[in-house]
């Protein structure tokens, strides 16, 4: 795809993550301030200037805005996101707002307010488990087992004993379902040291690994320090497919054969044997299982990939194909659909405070927080995956909005943490602002209001800081 095709892709993709997310997150707001009673004179999808606009039966002006990049919502009564009225200030509006006090969000009872607060980031998690259950009812799910393929040399796993075959059980105490359970527990994990179960054997085998910090290079040319054991999937090593006038197809190898040992090692997984023939010998000896007699075939070795790490090297060198990974296939009916969502959106949210905690003590770096250059460019890359390889425009359509819904709601989950955290300009401060009010039963002073607002910017923009130099950096190892 050229650069103005990638640019517009990149573009439409982002719009369509962002506007899902914060305009859900917006409604919510919206509609536990209908529940509550309290007015809201406007909503808009999107900022900027006006391009329509109606008024509802209820007096609520919709709005769509021309840059579409989220929405807000403005309850009667608001003066901006910074701070809560005191005391005072509330005895003023309300003598100036007369009856219509009744439908003003700041004089609603604490915990009518909490809810409405609340209620963006519930909207962002219900999404998100709307989404995830929508995926797998229509579809199924496919997941790669945990079942390890190759052990990367001189890595963790390898420095642990982990070996072709072993199962990942749990790791910290939770359990691994799928092989993405792995990564996804190893990157939030950090630095520090994990408790590893595996299953060798038909026996449990426990184990603590502290995984390595490598720099992963991808397709895009772009690169990341990630947090890495060093295993990979495994697929049985079964012969799937043979590559017409490749060196495998004239030494005479089949689909079918299953493949024993490499030069007299022996090999449990494809991955292995694929790892096996990717070094600087131009004939290797293959032992195969053929209608359950052994045979050796002698073949010679093409050269290797000038992208290495992109093909599998049996692929690129002999012209043989697996019959794929491990997976495990699952049809789900609407209440299973459902507990799926719930259960994926807290691995989100678990993986995710995971790996913000061992920011703050240290045990994880904070170079995969991402801003919206970053959502922007993932956003594209998943994009750009999903119409890759298609020979026709619905099917590369198709598979555009599946995968672009899937990280809407991985998206959503991100949203509603942030947005919960105890900062007082985001909705998780205005909480803790509550919740003081509550006990003390009065509102937090102005001034101390004021001077949290400064201090939470502070802490925001330093986030942002962080997420936007993260991003850059990426971009720019993309282009040098």
């Amino acid at each position: 795809m050229d650069l103005i095709g990638s640019g517009f892709l990149t573009i439409f993709s982002f719009v369509f993550l962002i506007s899902i997310v914060v305009v859900i997150h917006e409604l919510g707001h919206y509609w536990a301030g209908r529940v509550c009673g309290v007015h809201a004179e406007a909503f808009s999808m999107g900022f900027g200037p006006t391009l329509f606009s109606w008024r509802d039966s209820r007096g609520t002006v919709w709005r769509v805005a021309a840059l579409p990049l989220g929405g807000y919502v403005k309850f009667l009564g608001d003066a901006g996101a910074a701070s809560e009225p005191d005391a005072g200030k509330l005895d003023q509006l309300r003598a100036q707002m007369g009856e219509a006090a009744d439908r003003c969000y700041h004089f609603k009872p604490i915990w009518q307010r909490a809810f409405i607060t609340a209620a963006g980031p519930i909207a962002n998690f219900i999404l998100a488990i709307f989404i995830f259950a929508s995926l797998v009812l229509t579809l199924g799910n496919r997941e790669l087992q945990p079942v390890v393929g190759a052990v990367v040399p001189e890595s963790a796993a390898a420095a642990a004993g982990i070996e072709v075959g072993d199962r990942f059980v749990s790791i910290d105490g939770r359990d691994v379902n799928t092989f993405n359970d792995i990564m996804r527990m190893v990157i939030s994990g950090g630095s520090s040291e994990l408790d590893v179960v595996i299953e060798r054997d038909g026996s449990q085998v426990p184990l603590q690994i502290i995984a390595q910090r490598n720099t992963v290079e991808d397709e895009f040319g772009g690169s990341r320090r990630l947090p890495q054991l060093g295993v990979q999937a495994y697929s049985d090593p079964i012969i799937g497919g043979v590559v017409q006038d490749s060196p495998a197809h004239s030494a005479g190898f089949e689909s079918g054969d299953r493949i024993i040992a490499v030069d007299g090692v022996a090999v449990r997984s494809f991955q292995q044997f694929s790892n096996r023939i990717d070094g600087p010998a131009e004939r290797v000896e293959v032992e195969i299982l053929r209608d359950g007699e052994t045979r050796i075939i002698r073949t010679d070795v093409g050269p290797p990939s000038e992208e290495p790490g992109t093909t599998s090297p049996a692929f690129t060198r002999l012209g043989l194909v697996s019959t794929g990974l491990m997976v495990d296939y699952r049809r789900f009916n609407p209440i299973e659909a459902v507990g799926y969502g719930v259960q994926q959106t807290g691995a989100v949210v678990s993986t995710t405070v995971d790996y913000v905690g061992n920011i703050v003590t240290g045990r994880a770096s904070p170079e995969l927080l991402n801003g919206p250059l970053g959502i922007a460019t993932a956003a594209g890359q998943v994009a750009q995956r999903s119409i890759d390889g298609h020979d026709n425009a619905f099917n590369a359509a198709r598979s555009l909005l599946i995968n672009l819904i899937n990280l809407a709601g991985v998206l959503s989950v991100g949203l509603g943490l942030v947005n919960l955290l105890p900062i007082p300009i985001l909705d998780g401060g205005h909480l803790v602002y509550y919740a003081y009010e509550a006990v003390a039963r009065r509102p937090l002073s102005m001034k101390a209001q004021a001077l949290g607002f400064r201090v939470g910017l502070v802490f925001v923009l330093g986030m942002m800081l962080v997420a936007t130099w993260n991003d850059l950096n990426y971009l720019l190892g993309q282009i040098f």
